[in-house]
């Protein structure tokens, strides 16, 4: 199987390659946001301004489109969705889960179960142990029990075990939990505080709950620094990259059944239980609907969120399904898009800042909301324009014919592999999308963008691996100017 099932190739990186040709048209290939506030800023003229937006577009009701070449298929038969109102600019920044917040949340998801800690690192404590184990080797000349080859190499180890203390939390896996964020500090190779968080994971054996939070650190550029075993001997490096925005992820019960998730297919909240479900569904999607509005109105959420789509999900065995119901932050009215599997950072460049896209999403079977992820929470600041100017439909989809065989292109496997690769598109939508300011990691804006999102197949008919469905946007268009925005650069 591929490495990149779900990694979006985007036309912005795919331009740079010798073999294509560059496209003629400079909106596509271009990057001037401040240009492009301008043209969303622009009157629109009078007799279309009180024009519905898809009448002022010429947006179709569905879209039809068809590229193969070899085991590739990239074909649309889609609906084209359309928001009734208008579409504005905001600037957007990263929110961290502060306390108030959390608190509410272990309120209402946790309540009176008991929870522990749950540490993936040393505590004082336990470094303090090694401390005094390496002391008493040294006095006792026992160094070569724990692989220290002089006394010199010994000390300079206890030397790191000191600095590492200090950045140590005091509690331990499995002291009890009650919702209060922890602080951690994180020291560079001269033991002097690079960057803190707060965090806070917990996990109850009983039940199978898990409570997670983690926050941005205070770094303003990456920090590497060595890494040490549990003596304090040298075995390599780690890197603390920036981040952006916090993240919130909640299972009740045991660990879910479905690990793999495979976006079977897209449901109607007013469909009926569907018949693949079989004894795990015996609700319909309307009552997903319902407890996820629940879980929204208690949360206070309500008012800022909707629940937007709804999936049925599988694990890979096609054993057990799930509802995923994922929700849209609401800005003036308008929806942002679903940001679906996409990966909007650079996965291999460990340096680079990330600022994940927003997500909000609740699984659900019989038994209720089982499953919760809240990543990158955004702040919403002022409204830059509040009606933008954007270009007509028939630009979109000419841009899109000449960009989506250049990403086939490059994305398609090696001439000779047996692999058969179908991208069916069957929703473009016109919503809100967040790029970045460039060069900034805390600051973007929530712009029109038309997202055409497909369900992406792989089959190898020589059985090496079974067949994988992934549901993301393959193509994200700029509404104002046309350039193509790279979800990995975040503009």
């Amino acid at each position: 199987m591929k490495k990149r099932i779900v990694i979006i190739l985007f036309a912005a990186l795919l331009l740079l390659c010798a073999c294509q040709p560059t496209p003629d048209n400079p909106i596509v290939i271009g990057k001037d946001q401040t240009g492009m506030l301008e043209q969303a800023k622009k009157p629109i003229p009078e007799d279309r301004k009180n024009l519905s937006i898809r009448d002022r577009l010429g947006a179709p009701e569905r879209l039809t489109y068809s590229h193969h070449k070899g085991n590739w298929t990239i074909e649309a038969d889609a609906e084209v969705v359309v928001p009734d109102a208008e579409l504005p600019i905001v600037r957007v920044f990263p929110m961290d889960f502060d306390q108030q917040t959390v608190s509410g949340l272990w309120t209402l998801l946790v309540g009176d179960v008991p929870m522990e800690i749950k540490l993936y690192e040393r505590t004082k404590d336990e470094i303090a142990s090694h401390i005094q184990i390496l002391t008493a080797a040294i006095d006792d000349g026992r160094l070569a029990d724990y692989h220290f080859a002089s006394r010199e190499e010994a000390e300079q180890a206890i030397e790191v075990l000191k600095r590492q203390y200090r950045e140590a939390p005091d509690v331990a896996s499995g002291d009890p939990a009650d919702g209060t964020l922890l602080k951690g500090a994180y020291l560079d190779d001269n033991g002097k505080e690079a960057s803190t968080r707060t965090y806070l994971d917990a996990e109850s054996y009983e039940t199978g709950y898990r409570f997670s939070v983690t926050n941005s650190g205070t770094n303003r550029e990456p920090v590497i620094k060595k890494s040490y075993d549990e003596y304090g001997r040298e075995i390599g490096f780690s890197t603390l990259p920036v981040s952006s925005g916090g993240s919130f992820s909640f299972v009740k019960g045991s660990e879910p059944e479905i690990v793999c998730y495979i976006y079977e297919r897209e449901l109607s909240f007013s469909d009926g239980c569907p018949e693949e479900g079989g004894k795990a569904l015996t609700i319909t999607p309307k009552d997903a609907k319902a407890f996820a509005e629940d879980f929204l109105q208690k949360a206070g959420m309500d008012g800022s969120y909707r629940a937007q789509r709804i999936f049925l999900i599988r694990d890979y065995e096609s054993t057990q399904y799930s509802y995923r119901v994922v929700c849209s932050h609401l800005v003036t009215g308008c929806e942002t898009l679903m940001a679906g599997n996409v990966i909007d950072f650079d996965e291999d460049d460990i340096y680079a800042p990330t600022w994940q896209l927003e997500t909000l999403l609740l699984d659900v079977n019989c038994n209720g909301i089982y499953y919760i992820r809240f990543n990158c929470p955004l702040a919403i600041g002022d409204a830059i324009t509040e009606q933008s100017n954007l270009l007509p439909f028939s630009e979109i989809k000419a841009i899109m014919k000449k960009m989506l065989p250049i990403i086939y292109r490059n994305d398609s496997p090696d001439e000779n592999s047996d692999i058969i690769t179908e991208m069916r598109i069957n929703r473009v939508e016109l919503g809100l999308w967040r790029v970045r300011i460039q060069d900034k990691i805390d600051q973007g804006m929530l712009i029109p963008v038309w997202a055409f999102y497909a369900y992406k197949t792989e089959r190898d008919p020589n059985g090496m691996f079974d067949e994988t469905v992934s549901y993301l946007p393959i193509l994200l268009i700029n509404a104002v100017d046309g350039s193509i925005i790279d979800p990995a650069k975040g503009y």
